[in-house]
């Protein structure tokens, strides 16, 4: 009997049906696609020419240099590619280190020379031209045709080369705020240097022997000086054509293809930095306008974007889908700026009666409630610590409307305030009539600056920099001033200490609040957003910036 039943046992063991073949693994993913409004045409974004959003980007990915800006705009050293340290206060000596295992994509070795190039390129120190009041060369030569103009306080003199110890060391010729945001590394010499049809031997002779341009008496211009400037000025256009191989980077990406709204990036092995990326690939797509951006983020055909300033409709539709969107404040501000003209009590009384609290909500409430007051000149939240900083101790007024001090300052009697602002622009719209409310109950009458008066005030975005050095210079060229800001303002510009820049930047604001010399509001909106899944990707208050730190980024895991 038991055998009969071990045997039937057996005979249904035979007939079970087969175990099913295991599904095939899924193939994970390991590239993001990331969303870019504009057109790249060049990847040298430090020049005139190629110093847009959409180059700033490109550049933010392939170049690499001894520093570079976080999400809330701050210094952060690149310590996987060599150091910058202050050796001494004054004369301030700075000294460039750089590690010797570095190579650009193609290969070559990151060296001095690169450096030393890159000081040529930002210093303008062979620079003997004059310029009329357009900024138009009328004699002498510009030999790098920057983005950025030079600046008169960060004048050095020729650097020092170490190359036992591959160091630079520069020496200012008097103390300099911002020395610890002049990073140096450019474009690769070797490449310019070919690019201009010289040697990088006579190149790096030229530099470390052609006499300081002095404008008082332009001289001719050194023609292998004058070649290199060339070729940097206008040797590296990015177009369909162009050939990857030729776009040498300093970062952990190569090109791999080029097309006319694409750029195919490819992780290389060759890279030695501390910032070598999760992903093995990356695709750069670049939209005409933001309305094609979102779209294409919606679509699914793009994972990362910065979208800039988001309404509550477009936000809830991208939450619903599945993406994570963070928003914050950027470096834009919106500030009142009294004009040099307008009378001290109508500047006073039109501060004292503006509710800028109702305002900020009232404009900005419903896609950031957290939004406050603009409490600097200088900074915005964008900043992030740094402005919370500043803004203790910094004079700032309250937030609310003193309409009965605002009629005081004008011993009660009627004014007018003209304004200028931009009609076609959305939070302007907003601002403006809030503040013809809110200045009616004080007495004054606010109304639009036709085109044929000179305005009283102007309603106006201002790009704050993340560096108070420069957000400070650029403040104090224009508008009203307080009777000791220049003079606080030299004191900022030769102070090296983080800590000592600070403690100016606030006594030039508690000066420009005294006087009456606007009125901040409100910081633009912006957002970053990334599909379901996508990890890494933080927010950065650049307006258009590409977000931060890609090398931390990820891709959705099945």
């Amino acid at each position: 009997m038991i055998a009969l039943v071990v045997a039937a046992g057996l005979a249904l063991a035979g007939c079970s049906a087969a175990e099913p073949a295991p599904e095939p693994a899924k193939e994970q993913r390991t590239s993001l696609t990331v969303g870019i409004v504009g057109s790249p045409t060049s990847y040298n974004a430090a020049s005139a020419a190629g110093d847009t959003a959409a180059n700033r980007a490109v550049a933010a990915l392939l170049d690499e240099k001894l520093g570079s800006l976080d999400g809330n705009l701050q210094v952060v050293p690149n310590n996987g590619l060599g150091r910058i340290t202050r050796v001494e206060g004054d004369p301030l000596t700075v000294s460039y280190e750089l590690f010797s295992d570095r190579v650009w994509s193609d290969g070559t070795p990151v060296t001095l020379d690169d450096l030393l190039f890159g000081w040529a390129v930002t210093s303008h120190f062979f620079d003997d031209a004059t310029y009329d009041a357009n900024g138009q060369v009328v004699s002498g030569t510009r030999y790098f045709d920057t983005a950025e103009p030079a600046d008169p306080n960060a004048r050095t003199t020729r650097p020092r080369l170490d190359r036992a110890n591959d160091t630079l060391m520069l020496t200012y010729d008097q103390p300099f705020a911002d020395w610890n945001r002049q990073w140096l590394l450019d474009r690769p010499v070797h490449v310019v240097a070919q690019r201009a049809g010289v040697s990088v031997k006579d190149l790096l002779t030229a530099i470390l022997t052609a006499p300081e341009g002095d404008p008082q008496a332009p001289v001719t211009p050194n023609p292998v000086l004058a070649a290199a400037a060339q070729a940097w000025n206008t040797g590296f256009d990015l177009a369909p054509g162009t050939d990857p191989a030729g776009v040498v980077s300093s970062g952990p990406w190569t090109v791999s293809e080029i097309t006319a709204d694409t750029l195919h990036l490819a992780r290389r092995d060759s890279y030695r930095g501390d910032h070598f990326p999760g992903l093995e690939g990356l695709t750069v797509k670049f939209f005409p306008d933001r309305a094609a951006q979102l779209s294409a983020l919606e679509a699914g055909t793009v994972d990362v974007a910065n979208v800039g300033d988001l309404d509550v409709a477009e936000r809830k539709t991208l939450t619903d889908a599945g993406f994570t969107v963070q928003v914050g404040p950027t470096s834009e501000t919106l500030q009142l700026r009294f004009a040099t003209t307008t009378a001290s009590d109508l500047r006073q009384a039109t501060t004292l009666s503006l509710d800028r609290s109702s305002l900020v909500q009232d404009v900005l409430g419903a896609v950031r409630p957290d939004a406050q007051p603009l409490q600097s000149f200088l900074s915005s939240p964008a900043t992030g610590q740094l402005y919370n900083d500043l803004m203790s101790g910094n004079g700032a007024p309250g937030t609310g409307a003193d309409v009965n001090a605002a009629r005081s300052a004008l011993n009660d009697r009627a004014a007018v305030l003209r304004v200028a602002y931009d009609t076609t622009d959305p939070t302007s719209a907003l601002v403006f009539p809030r503040l013809v409310s809110m200045a009616a109950k004080a007495g004054i009458a606010v109304r639009a600056a036709t085109a044929t008066e000179v305005p009283d005030a102007t309603l106006s975005w201002v790009g704050e920099d993340e560096s108070l050095y420069r957000s400070a210079r650029d403040r104090i060229a224009e508008g009203i001033d307080g009777g000791d800001t220049e003079e606080l303002f030299d004191d900022l510009t030769t102070r090296t200490d983080p800590v000592d820049v600070l403690s100016e930047a606030k006594l030039i604001d508690r000066s420009l609040f005294a006087a009456y010399a606007g009125v901040p509001l409100l910081e633009r909106t912006g957002a970053v957003v990334s599909a379901a899944g996508v990890g890494g990707v933080t927010y950065t208050s650049e307006p258009n910036g590409l977000p931060p730190a890609f090398w931390t980024w990820s891709p959705p895991q099945s």
